[in-house]
């Protein structure tokens, strides 16, 4: 093999690298915005039905996004 063919293998290889890299990523964030949303809603179903404070599970929505990052979400009232 010349020294052409060499750098288009590695120039592929690391393009190859790069794209698995982001689609790791990209589905790292959004197990994590699932997990936000379905603590979210634990907390507001237990908040609805009287659970006292200490003992709630999940969490509020604290980043102020579940409005927008969590589809179907809905405050139980």
């Amino acid at each position: 093999m010349n020294g052409k063919t060499l750098s288009v293998i590695a120039i592929l290889g690391l393009v190859t690298a790069m794209a698995w890299a982001g689609n790791a990523d990209y589905e790292a964030t959004q197990r994590e915005h699932l997990r936000y949303c379905e603590r979210v809603a634990q907390y507001e179903a237990e908040v609805a039905r009287g659970v006292p404070t200490e003992k709630l599970n999940g969490h509020s929505d604290f980043k102020n996004v579940a409005e927008e990052h969590c589809p179907g979400l809905r405050p139980a009232r």
